[in-house]
């Protein structure tokens, strides 16, 4: 299995499952198969391993992860023109020497090459104070970078400092949970009913799917912006929205478009959030307001939307269940999760 067509955001969430290993140890495994690993780029040519010297030398079993650490944190340090030499010496290095004594060697290689450190930033220089830098990746998602002028981030903060509070159980990074709580935040703006017009109509996301497509599997949804999305993403999005029936003529033309109609309404989420107290994932925290209500039976395929056929799920666990094969079904009105197999202890 591909860990990136799992459902998983990130390769130490599926590291954790399938090795079953602490987050730590996960995030740690992570970081050495971004340094020792060649990639694949977009275009499908292979993009070589970060650290080719120290890859081969611990395919070897001749130097530990520690050691990779090392020498990538040096590597980071040296002007760019000696970073290949140092990395295959300091790979060469770690064959004899543990890895405290190679960071110790390493930081006497980042003073010889690097003695007066990084230049210091132009404090002349006057910066604007919103700036959001944005690019966008192959799967449709976004990465970048902002920064905000004391105003806006004196208005962001409380915004925020609700939903970043670690809750019990909640073993999410700092910058993990601001980073959801930011995600709640636009969620919040979108639907405040004053986001500004474009269009004719507020921000919104509209998905185009046959109803074949949602029950089989096979094909593609649209987006507005042509776009597209497979139909498991588009069932994860049908659970808890606005569904506008339109009925096609033989060349695909609109010849009837019914009225706008919400499969979870506000008395069933309501009833939702009493029952499950928010995700109703086995140690997740998640509040009731930062959940999607999923259908167990997916109503394409015939499922009611009431209550002993849904369950409140957050947005990581709700791609699980779409995407990597967990399973949930209701025993005496609760909802059970199961984990799919390939995460189990082999019997």
């Amino acid at each position: 299995m591909d860990w990136r067509e799992s459902g998983y955001l990130y390769l130490w969430q599926f590291l954790m499952d399938a090795l079953r290993v602490g987050r730590r140890e996960a995030k740690q495994l992570e970081t050495q198969v971004s340094l020792v690993c060649p990639k694949v780029g977009i275009t499908g040519q292979v993009i070589p391993a970060q650290l080719p010297a120290a890859r081969e030398a611990m395919a070897e079993g001749a130097i530990s992860t520690d050691h990779v650490t090392r020498i990538a944190k040096t590597v980071a340090a040296v002007p760019h023109q000696h970073a290949d030499q140092v990395e295959a010496d300091l790979a060469e290095l770690a064959r004899e020497f543990n890895p405290a004594q190679l960071a110790r060697l390493g930081k006497r290689m980042v003073d010889a090459l690097n003695p007066d450190g990084h230049e210091p930033a132009d404090p002349t220089v006057v910066e604007a104070q919103n700036i959001l830098d944005l690019q966008e990746r192959e799967d449709g998602s976004l990465k970048g970078w902002f920064e905000l002028g004391a105003e806006t981030a004196a208005v962001l903060r409380p915004l925020l400092s609700s939903l970043t509070a670690p809750q019990p159980g909640d073993d999410r990074t700092l910058s993990e949970r601001q980073g959801d709580a930011l995600a709640e935040v636009i969620r919040f703006a979108a639907d405040s009913g004053k986001a500004p017009m474009e269009g004719g109509e507020r921000p919104h996301i509209a998905v185009t799917v046959s109803l074949e497509t949602l029950q089989t599997a096979i094909g593609k949804a649209t987006l507005d912006d042509a776009r597209w999305m497979t139909p498991e993403q588009a069932r994860r999005f049908a659970c808890d929205a606005e569904i506008i029936p339109v009925v096609l003529g033989g060349k695909s033309q609109p010849i009837d478009i019914g009225e706008s109609k919400r499969l979870a309404d506000k008395r069933l989420r309501r009833a939702l959030a009493i029952r499950d107290r928010g995700c109703a994932a086995p140690g997740c925290e998640r509040t009731p307001n930062q959940c999607h209500a999923h259908h167990i039976q997916h109503w394409a395929d015939g499922g009611p939307t009431r209550l002993d056929n849904m369950v409140l799920v957050c947005q990581f666990h709700h791609r699980l269940i779409h995407h990597a094969g967990w399973t949930v079904h209701m025993d005496n009105g609760l909802p059970v999760f199961t984990r799919p197999a390939w995460t189990r202890p082999a019997a």
